[in-house]
């Protein structure tokens, strides 16, 4: 009895089915990346400069960016919103995500103090204490 034998090619070959799957895994995942990160930078802000500032932790807590543009609105996850719906959504934390909860002003250096004393006012009144400024480095 003879055993079928199928004829073989000289060379060896690669199967590239998990290579491709994993590009594209890297592909979806550095998409959905650029988005969420370029969603809380929206609105062009001029930053004020600060000669003496602190290096980014190397542990990034919860962070919130409150933007506040040149024309002195409120912007919250690309959003715009009023001072009461920024007081609503910093109150509606969980008390623990209050506490680990950074808040980050990204505010135009022409605005007046007074529109960032509001967003101040609204962290104290949602008991968060650690707010942050976004400047740029002398």
């Amino acid at each position: 009895m003879r055993i079928p034998t199928r004829p073989r090619q000289a060379g060896i070959r690669f199967n590239i089915t998990p290579l491709i799957d994993i590009v594209f895994l890297l592909v979806v995942f550095f998409l959905a990346a650029t988005h969420l990160t370029q969603n809380e930078k929206l609105e062009a802000v001029e930053l004020p400069e600060a000669s003496e500032h602190e290096t980014e932790p190397d542990e990034v807590p919860r962070r919130i960016i409150v933007t506040i543009t040149p024309d002195e609105k409120l912007h919250l996850r690309g959003n715009e919103i009023t001072p009461e719906e920024l007081d609503a959504q910093l109150i509606s934390l969980d008390e623990n995500k209050r506490r680990e909860t950074e808040i980050r002003i990204r505010g135009d250096r022409h605005i007046p103090y007074r529109i960032v004393e509001r967003v101040l006012i609204s962290c104290a009144r949602a008991g968060i204490s650690n707010v942050q400024f976004a400047v740029l480095n002398d």
